[in-house]
């Protein structure tokens, strides 16, 4: 299971016609999920006309897409009033592979999420040692030139969803699906009004390290593929 037949999964079967994605870039995931509504951030996308006209011919739900080319950060703040009335009910982040900036996206997220919605991220569980390394970019990644490098890179990503799971509890539903680099799945149990980081979770949740993930999974609650149907 890849993160579009995750996400696709979730529109089909909760029947969910808004969908938001952070960090969609060519548009890879985005526009392959068929959604009525789809709602693309990045702060650099690299999408030619082409491609749109190629799968709005695919996917006629491809024509009402609304692209903003900012920041995560920005487009939350700036555009508060449209997230509240969008009311996305899927959200994928994939935006920078950092925890801080990936719990930014996802407490920003839970903000403006519809009462059921459910957020998806990728890169919760790194294939290896080098793949986890904290960098601020791709290529800052690639230019440390670390042992074992095989051109995969999912940062500490997988520390957001330690950090929700210590600081909310049974509040939400959290687990990463063990397939496509870790898919996090977040829903809520109940009402949440507390989106700020909390520092003492996150300090003590950042000085862990890949060797503490390897040896106790459970700390990102990782479960099988075949769980999304206990999920769903």
């Amino acid at each position: 299971m890849k993160r579009v037949d995750l996400i696709q999964e979730i529109v089909n079967k909760r029947g969910f016609k808004r969908y938001l994605e952070i960090g969609t870039y060519k548009g890879e995931s985005f526009f392959p999920i068929n959604c009525k509504y789809k709602v693309a951030v990045d702060p650099q996308f690299n999408i030619p006309l082409k491609r749109k006209f190629k799968w709005i011919v695919k996917n006629a739900n491809n024509l009402f897409n609304k692209y903003f080319e900012l920041t995560s950060d920005v487009f939350f703040e700036k555009n508060g009033k449209f997230a509240s009335k969008y009311r996305p009910q899927v959200v994928f982040v994939d935006g920078l592979h950092t925890f801080k900036a990936s719990l930014l996206d996802v407490l920003n997220s839970m903000k403006y999420i519809d009462t059921d919605g459910i957020i998806v991220m990728h890169d919760c569980m790194p294939p290896n040692r080098a793949a986890s390394t904290y960098a601020n970019s791709f290529k800052e990644a690639i230019a440390m030139k670390l042992e074992g490098w095989t051109g995969e890179w999912t940062g500490d990503v997988w520390k957001t969803i330690v950090y929700l799971k210590q600081k909310y509890g049974e509040k939400l539903n959290v687990c990463v699906l063990d397939t496509d680099y870790g898919l996090g799945y977040i829903e809520k149990n109940s009402l949440i009004e507390d989106f700020k980081i909390d520092e003492v979770i996150f300090k003590k949740v950042n000085q862990l390290t890949y060797d503490d993930l390897l040896n106790d999974t459970s700390l990102i609650n990782l479960v099988d593929k075949n769980h999304v149907n206990e999920l769903l």
